[in-house]
């Protein structure tokens, strides 16, 4: 029968009727490996690119014990809770912007609440919407401008937006920023030593907002 899980091997049956025994010990190796590289964490969207059974998956996920940290993400009961990584695996077009991402490159004091976030305006967001996160929306041109990746408290890689695309957003809704949250963003970040002003001129050009990233610089640099 198809994706039958006997003792020890997976029945598969192709589209021409060819039978063929897959031992369980061969997905069980790629399910630890995914489990491995990712940190303590599973995605039953990671397993069905994988071409893994959902049978499977599920016998593995009983087998390891691992537990569900939301829909489609399972975690190793060994693995301390990491929110960032974890929101991304779910959502993987999110990139933490704004405060998060202040947080994330060291340019904000403390952990901002809530969790901030850029979609492509064109992104439906679903229950993205449920999970307690400010979602900011823009224009496709500027969806993957600035996009790295950065550390996440829990040491995962995530996606981000650069400091200075960072900063560009940040003097771009400067009326909605936190004044001291502003302030210690500008001040830290004009006494870093990794800054790229090419690129902050770039992103501010492409933005529109050259003359308001020239104010904000020019009395620290």
């Amino acid at each position: 029968m198809a994706n039958t899980i006997l003792i020890e091997t997976i029945t598969l049956t192709s589209c021409y009727n060819i039978s063929m025994k897959v031992p369980y010990s061969t997905y069980e190796e790629l399910l630890r490996d995914m489990l491995e590289r990712k940190g303590g964490v599973l995605t039953a969207r990671d397993a069905s690119d994988a071409d893994i059974p959902k049978k499977v998956l599920y016998r593995f996920i009983q087998e390891n014990e691992l537990e569900k940290a939301s829909h489609g993400v399972y975690v190793s009961p060994d693995e301390i809770p990491d929110e960032l990584y974890l929101l991304q695996q779910r959502y993987p077009k999110i990139i933490f912007s704004h405060q998060t991402a202040l947080w994330l490159h060291d340019l904000a004091e403390r952990e901002p609440l809530p969790i901030s976030l850029t979609v492509d305006s064109n992104y439906n967001a679903g229950s993205l919407s449920d999970q307690g996160v400010k979602i900011y929306y823009v224009k496709p041109d500027w969806y993957d401008m600035g996009v790295c990746e950065s550390k996440s408290p829990g040491g995962h890689l995530v996606r981000a937006y650069d400091k200075e695309r960072t900063l560009c957003d940040m003097i771009r809704r400067r009326k909605a920023t936190d004044p001291a949250a502003y302030r210690y963003a500008l001040r830290h970040y004009a006494g870093s030593p990794d800054k790229n002003l090419l690129n902050l001129s770039e992103y501010a050009q492409r933005m529109g907002i050259e003359r308001q990233v020239a104010q904000a610089m020019e009395v620290l640099l």
